[in-house]
C-alpha cells in the first residue's frame, strides 16, 4: 500500500525533530532525486512549464520532446496539439528523461542531444540538468567588475588570458587594481626581453673595435 502525501510528511516531521535535521532540506534532496509524490513536490519545481496541459507534457516526456519556441496556445505554451504535431516528424528518437528534467531543460533553452543521464540505463534526471546549466553558466561568464572589463578591453588583453587570471575580489572576482597589475607585470616582461639582445649587441661593438685597434698596432710594429 502507497504511502500518501499528508502520512510521508508527517513522518519527515517526526524524524527531523528526533534526528535533528533540516526537513524542508530532505524534501528538496528526496524532489531531485524524484522520490516524492507529486503533492509533496516544491512549488518552484512545478510552476512555469512550458506546456499548457499536463498530458502535452507527459506525452512530450514519453517522445523526448522539448518545446523548442513558441506554441500555439496562450502566452505562447505547447498544446497537446503541438506536440502530436511535433512527434509526426521524422527522426525522433524516444529520450529517458524524466518531466521536471525536462521542463528545467525547456525553460533555460538546454540541448539535451547526445546527453546521458545519470539515471537507470541513462535515464536524464533533474540533478543531470542542473549540473549541466551550472557547467554552462561558469564557462560562459566571467567573473570580472565592469570597469575592470573596461581596463582590459582598452589594453587588448584577450578573453582567453582574463580566463586565466584569479582576482583579489570575493570568490576570485578580477577587479581594477587586477588589471592594472597584469598590465605592469606585462610591460616589465617585454621590457626586459628586450633589453638584453642590446647588452649583448653592444659587448659585440665592443669586441670588434678591439680587434681593430689589436690589427692596427700589429701593422704599426710590421712599419
Amino acid at each position: 500500500m502507497a504511502t500518501s502525501a499528508q502520512t510521508l510528511e508527517q513522518i519527515l516531521i517526526t524524524l527531523s525533530k528526533k534526528y535533528k535535521f533540516d526537513k524542508e532540506a530532505a524534501i528538496t534532496f528526496l524532489a531531485k532525486e524524484e522520490l516524492l509524490p507529486k503533492k509533496m513536490i516544491p512549488r518552484s519545481e512545478k510552476e512555469d512549464s512550458p506546456f499548457a496541459s499536463k498530458k502535452a507534457e507527459e506525452l512530450a516526456a514519453v517522445h523526448g520532446i522539448t518545446a523548442d519556441g513558441e506554441g500555439s496556445g496562450k502566452n505562447g505554451k505547447w498544446t497537446l496539439a503541438d506536440v502530436e504535431k511535433h512527434m509526426s516528424k521524422p527522426t525522433k528518437t524516444k529520450m529517458l528523461i524524466s518531466p521536471n528534467a525536462l521542463n528545467l531543460a525547456n525553460e533555460h533553452k538546454l540541448s539535451l542531444v547526445g546527453k546521458t543521464g545519470s539515471g537507470k540505463d541513462g535515464r536524464i534526471l533533474l540533478k543531470d540538468v542542473e549540473k549541466w546549466i551550472s557547467a554552462d553558466s561558469e564557462d560562459e561568464e566571467l567573473n570580472i567588475s565592469p570597469r575592470a572589463l573596461q581596463e582590459a578591453n582598452e589594453a587588448n588583453i584577450t578573453d582567453e588570458e582574463l580566463a586565466t587570471m584569479h582576482g583579489s575580489g570575493k570568490e576570485g572576482r578580477i577587479l581594477l587594481e587586477d588589471i592594472q597589475k597584469y598590465i605592469s607585470e606585462s610591460d616589465a616582461s617585454n621590457s626586459s626581453k628586450k633589453g638584453k639582445p642590446k647588452k649583448i649587441a653592444k659587448k659585440t661593438k665592443v669586441a670588434k673595435n678591439e680587434e681593430s685597434s689589436s690589427s692596427d698596432d700589429e701593422s704599426d710594429d710590421e712599419n
